[in-house]
C-alpha cells in the first residue's frame, strides 16, 4: 500500500465518515441509490409485463430483496449527513 492509500480497516468509523466528506463521494454515493431506485422501478415494470405467475413470484422475490439495501443506503446517507453524530461499530 502507498502512502497515500487510505486503510479503512485501521481506521475508525469517525475517520471513515470524515474521509468520505472530506473526499466527496457524495455524488457517486447518490448515484448508486439512484442506480438502485432505478432498478427498483423496473422491476415493478416487468412485474406488470409478466403473465406466468411464477415469473412473477421471482421479480417480487427481487424487489423484496432490494428493500433491505435501499433502507441501509438511505439510513447511512442520513449518518454521513449529521456531521457531529457518533458512529457506533
Amino acid at each position: 500500500m502507498s502512502k497515500n492509500e487510505f486503510n479503512i480497516e485501521n481506521s475508525t468509523p469517525i475517520e471513515i465518515k470524515s474521509k468520505i466528506q472530506r473526499e466527496g463521494i457524495w455524488p457517486q454515493y447518490t448515484q448508486r441509490i439512484k442506480t438502485l431506485e432505478r432498478a427498483e422501478k423496473e422491476f415493478w415494470k416487468l412485474f406488470a409485463q409478466e403473465n406466468d405467475s411464477l415469473r412473477k413470484r421471482a421479480i417480487l422475490e427481487d424487489l423484496v430483496n432490494l428493500q433491505p439495501v435501499l433502507s441501509n443506503c438511505y439510513t447511512t446517507a442520513v449518518s454521513m449527513l449529521i456531521p457531529d453524530k457518533e458512529l457506533k461499530n
